[in-house]
């Protein structure tokens, strides 16, 4: 079998006023790419793995991946997809891997990866097989299940099993390939959105995980179930809650598996509520000794994993007025202080107002600056999420003033993982606070580092009904009142059939 693989990873912020161009992507290619995989945790890690063991030669197309953000340029977007879509037209495939992160918008696209599905199936013609995986915070759409044979998410938040949806995607390539199963899918979508409660192994989304998994192991024709909780910041058509099945040549089945689970979500749906820590008790309680430090705290209105530019302040406000015995280093994006760092050099001072510039309704932080470092930016995530994926924070000044240490970055970055710190010369260990602008996977990496706790902070990322412009994406619970919702589901028979 001569399998392509490729990956394209964005996930998207419709009110973000940046634009993500061709400088956030971590590009590699060929061998490199194979080298990146071959200790890596991303989906198309666990897919050449699986693809691998299975004997099949594999066929190395380009990996794109960035950080979340604001929509990706139309040309960007466009030569990306036209790399990946002429080499499968020039290297006919028996079969095409794709791993997605699924929630991708562009500057005129609410479904980029719908379009780049049906560019490939068309080079490919009906008899390949295209397998995908995608982060679970996908924007699915019928596009993507029209044009696709198998679609398989991630189950968990934080993210640990990229490896493993990837593994499973690519398994079920090979097994369609050998006439061994005849996936049909069923999706099934609800109109609601949350922001609070998105931890699949607490609260509401556990017991519908625990259902899940009895359903699979009650029936071996159930190849995968996947449950997408949408990502909160793209404004799109349909962008709903989804769940999609996978069976093994028996559609009822699909369609009987996913309608119960979502009407078991929807009767959750109003659970789905805020237990975020006040920052100001968190930084008590560190003061306190009741947390040990460092303390790691996740800026959950300011989260860049989730779409936001980063440049938001509420936390270093706090430090500076109210805490100032708590030393604390915090991630902010701002090209702006970072140029200003570079022409004045190390050891400077500088006087500039910091973050602000890059989202409406942030108050500039004030302060007078030295200039303890200056950096490329350029780290390899050494985490769990996303283990061994080259990044990039753009250039970057280390800053301090008084109680505070800054990691000042020309792009929004992975500051879930340590090593995007520790590559620009910043010491966690004798910190008493350290800020990620994460809400979920910083936990994974920085557990063995000190407590992680997420802190109920103002921005976009913290969603509450009302607090977004929503248009497209309209109408969806709680921002309108929907009394019940039509939950039948769809039917997509494999392409290849």
């Amino acid at each position: 079998m001569r399998i392509f693989v490729s990956s394209l990873f964005h996930e998207g912020n419709s009110f973000s006023r940046l634009r993500t161009g061709l400088a956030s992507f971590a590009i590699v290619r060929g061998k490199a790419l194979l080298e990146k995989v071959a200790q890596g945790s991303s989906g198309l890690a666990g897919g050449c793995r699986r693809l691998t063991a299975s004997g099949a030669e594999i066929l190395t197309g380009v990996s794109a991946v960035a950080p979340p953000g604001g929509p990706v340029e139309d040309v960007v977007f466009q030569d990306l997809l036209s790399e990946i879509v002429g080499e499968v037209e020039a290297q006919r495939p028996d079969g095409v891997f794709l791993d997605l992160h699924g929630a991708m918008i562009t500057e005129s696209l609410d479904d980029p990866e719908g379009v780049l599905l049906a560019a490939v199936r068309q080079v490919l013609g009906p008899r390949g097989v295209i397998a995908v995986s995608l982060d679970l915070h996908a924007h699915v759409t019928p596009a993507v299940l029209e044009s696709a044979d198998i679609v398989v998410a991630c189950k968990e938040n934080p993210h640990t099993d990229y490896d493993l949806a990837g593994e499973r995607a690519a398994a079920l390539l090979v097994e369609t390939l050998q006439g061994k199963v005849a996936p049909v899918t069923a999706s099934v979508w609800l109109p609601f959105i949350f922001g609070a409660q998105m931890e699949t192994a607490r609260g509401p989304l556990a017991a519908l995980h625990a259902r899940r998994c009895q359903m699979m192991a009650a029936n071996p024709q159930l190849l995968d179930i996947s449950i997408y909780n949408c990502t909160t910041l793209v404004d799109v058509p349909d962008g709903q809650q989804c769940i999609t099945a996978i069976a093994d040549g028996d559609a009822q089945l699909a369609q009987a598996a996913v309608e119960e689970l979502a009407a078991l979500f929807w009767t959750q749906r109003d659970a789905f509520v805020s237990d975020f820590m006040p920052l100001h008790d968190a930084l008590s309680a560190v003061t306190a000794g009741r947390i040990a430090r460092p303390a790691i705290l996740g800026d959950q209105g300011d989260r860049v994993l989730a779409g936001t530019p980063g440049d938001g302040t509420a936390i270093l406000h706090e430090l500076a007025t109210r805490w100032p015995n708590l030393e604390a280093v915090v991630p902010i994006t701002d090209p702006a202080i970072v140029r200003i760092a570079q022409m004045a050099g190390i050891g400077a001072e500088i006087e500039q107002p910091l973050g602000g510039t890059l989202s409406s309704g942030i108050c500039p932080f004030r302060s007078r600056w030295v200039v303890a470092g200056l950096g490329d930016g350029r780290f390899v995530q050494d985490g769990p999420y996303l283990r061994n994926e080259p990044a990039t924070l753009g250039d970057t000044a280390i800053l301090r003033s008084g109680n505070l240490t800054v990691l000042a970055m020309s792009l929004p970055g992975f500051t879930q993982d340590p090593a995007a710190f520790r590559s620009q010369g910043i010491d966690l260990a004798d910190k008493d606070i350290v800020v990620v602008k994460s809400g979920y996977h910083f936990r994974i990496s920085f557990e063995t580092i000190g407590p992680c706790l997420v802190v109920d902070t103002p921005g976009i990322s913290n969603y509450r009904p009302g607090l977004l412009p929503f248009a497209k994406r309209r109408p969806i619970h709680p921002e309108d009142i929907i009394s019940r919702p039509a939950l039948t589901a769809r039917i997509f028979a494999s392409v290849a059939d």
